[in-house]
């Protein structure tokens, strides 16, 4: 069974980037309406099947999505990474990646917009089962 992350962990995590990496920068949640869509596209389901059926499927819907929702005030690209991370952690696999690829592969999210299959690839070749 998956286990998806809560609105309340992820606006955590936000805060705790943003402590981390850049504290003067306002802390909290801009849209809350952005937000729940963010955190609930990996649960979406077309016709009673999965629209994500894998774990990387998930995780790059929540990836593509904190980071493109713009639903916090600061740190989105950031917090969408480390959403990431903790969701595949919490369903048996660690994120493996150098932190200048995350960070590009990140940039590279928000600006190109690539298609969740894309992200879910690159996302495979770097998950091993802890």
């Amino acid at each position: 069974m998956v286990r998806y992350l809560t609105d309340r962990e992820v606006i955590f995590i936000n805060a705790a980037v943003i402590k981390r990496y850049t504290p003067e920068e306002q802390i909290g949640v801009k849209d809350t309406n952005m937000l729940f869509s963010a955190i609930e596209r990996p649960k979406q389901t077309v016709f009673g099947k999965d629209a994500y059926p894998t774990i990387w499927l998930k995780a790059a819907a929540l990836y593509a999505s904190i980071s493109q929702n713009h639903a916090f005030h600061n740190g989105n690209k950031r917090t969408s990474f480390a959403c990431m991370k903790q969701f595949l952690w919490v369903n048996g696999y660690q994120f493996k990646a150098s932190q200048k690829e995350a960070e590009d592969y990140t940039v590279y999210l928000v600006v190109k917009k690539p298609e969740i299959e894309d992200i879910a690839d690159w996302i495979e070749k770097h998950i091993e089962p802890r």
